[in-house]
């Protein structure tokens, strides 16, 4: 059984799962003639449709209802703003992604546009004060590091 101390871990490992598959089956479609705009429309239909079936499970359930579901209660619906403007940025990321693997080599397109860890632990940092540790930042440096040596190959 796993503890819900690790349990975040698993997560971690299932979104570095469905993210490797679609970026491997973006590149793949493009491969087969599939071009990046229209490419790109097809996965936001496919994102979009799985959002309105969730919200609409969500609807039928009560759970954006607060006396029903406790986890909303004292949240200010503007705040699902802040989730909105991620899903605009969620699509258009997957565009440039898209563009970058339709133009470019997978593996080094898709190590660039996932190094994106870096920019959320620096923005975690200056705006939600998250603290980083010596090891955190070390890892980063490394991490930062071998994208640079995969995608700019300096060593030929």
């Amino acid at each position: 059984m796993v503890s819900h101390g690790s349990l975040w871990a698993l997560y971690a490992l299932g979104a570095f799962v469905m993210f490797g598959v679609t970026n491997f089956l973006l590149k793949y479609a493009s491969v087969k003639g599939v071009p990046s705009i229209e490419g790109t429309v097809v996965l936001w239909l496919a994102t979009g449709l799985v959002g309105l079936l969730g919200v609409m499970v969500m609807i039928a359930r009560g759970l954006f209802n607060p006396s029903l579901n406790p986890r909303l209660a004292g949240v200010n619906p503007i705040h699902f703003t802040i989730a909105m403007a991620a899903g605009v940025t969620l699509a258009l990321g997957m565009y440039f992604l898209k563009s970058a693997v339709s133009l470019g080599k997978a593996g080094p397109a898709t190590a660039i546009a996932l190094s994106n860890a870096v920019l959320v632990a620096a923005l975690s940092w200056a705006l939600l004060r998250e603290s980083l540790s010596a090891s955190e930042l070390l890892g980063m440096a490394l991490f930062i590091a071998a994208v640079l040596v995969f995608a700019l190959k300096p060593l030929g």
